[in-house]
């Protein structure tokens, strides 16, 4: 199957691969639906602190049962390892999810997005019953497609503001200065040219940075913004449990990569249909624990769909080509963690 390639002219760094993955040698080394409304002239602020703390504050309305203090960890049904085991405490929490689930799928039916979104990432954190798991993440990932990827502000959301275009600046450094990336500024306010801003034009901004949590058990790759569940994706991974555990962070970015065989073989180009890499390549470096100083893993895409789900790559991580396309615009260099768990 004939993939869709742009080519480009310069193609001058070499790149190495491992596990069906391919790295350029010079970044690797050396780089470290809803309907859009406009926003009232108090909603246009400075760019915020991009080092401060995404924290959403709670809402006064939002369900409360005594004696069960928030996990912090986003966690699967049945992962959590709380400090207290007795069943009365376990009991409380599960009360706890199980109002706070219910309270966000009323605020959902009334798109409040913003309460809906707290209710129900707070008890996703918490844990709710594997049944309930698809709706949940469903609902999550339409709130995020109304609040955080539609031009439109919300008054009072913490994730994101407005912007407006000053001396100096340019897509790439208003990006930069929020830890997101020039390609998601592009998509969510609708530019065509990211070279094509002007003094006073007015941006909506997402506070970054995002991050992954790839959960090898389900084949899946979560991404959050912050502690805010966004989406999950499938994935494939390493076979004999090749893909290993542990942290990293985005080293580089590259589209339409060459592979290079990490055992030898003949290079295929950036627009042969069979580079098994596909048009999007995220190189990680592992930064905590077993993972420390690891090079040339990475997300990619891929030419062969039916390794979705499986095991079948020498360790990276592959999704579907349109899914790594968006995974590509939300990751930033240097910023973004990957944990694989």
């Amino acid at each position: 199957m004939a993939r869709r390639r742009r080519r480009r002219k310069s193609r001058n760094m070499t790149a190495w691969g491992i596990g069906g993955c391919a790295v350029l040698a010079v970044w690797w080394w050396y780089s470290g639906e809803d309907t859009a409304q406009s926003t009232t002239p108090a909603d246009v602020v400075a760019l915020a602190d991009p080092a401060a703390p995404m924290r959403v504050a709670l809402r006064s309305d939002r369900p409360e049962i005594p004696g069960t203090p928030l996990d912090p960890g986003v966690l699967e049904k049945g992962d959590h390892t709380s400090a207290t085991d007795d069943e009365a405490s376990v009991s409380a929490v599960s009360a706890r999810a199980a109002a706070l689930l219910d309270s966000g799928q009323q605020a959902f039916a009334r798109e409040d997005w913003l309460t809906a979104r707290q209710h129900l990432n707070e008890a996703l954190k918490l844990g709710v019953e594997p049944s309930e798991l698809t709706r949940l993440r469903a609902d999550l990932t339409r709130i995020a497609d109304a609040t955080i990827f539609s031009s439109r502000i919300l008054a009072g959301d913490p994730l994101v503001e407005a912007y407006v275009v000053k001396t100096g600046d340019t897509l790439g450094k208003i990006a930069k200065g929020l830890n997101i990336s020039d390609d998601l500024l592009a998509r969510v306010n609708g530019i065509q040219n990211k070279n094509m801003i002007h003094i006073g034009q007015r941006l909506k901004v997402v506070r970054g940075p995002f991050r992954a949590v790839v959960r090898k058990k389900s084949y899946s790759l979560d991404i959050y913004l912050g502690d805010t569940f966004i989406r999950r994706y499938k994935v494939g991974l390493g076979e004999d449990d090749s893909t290993p555990r542990g942290e990293w962070r985005v080293q580089n970015k590259l589209k339409n990569p060459t592979y290079y065989p990490p055992r030898g073989g003949k290079i295929i180009g950036a627009d042969n249909p069979k580079n098994p890499l596909g048009e999007r390549w995220v190189g990680l470096v592992g930064v905590e624990g077993e993972t420390l100083g690891l090079l040339r893993y990475g997300i990619h895409g891929t030419i062969e769909p039916q390794s979705i789900g499986k095991s079948l790559s020498l360790g990276c991580i592959r999704m579907y080509n349109e899914d790594v396309e968006f995974i590509y615009d939300l990751l930033v260099e240097k910023h973004s963690i990957v944990t694989i768990q």
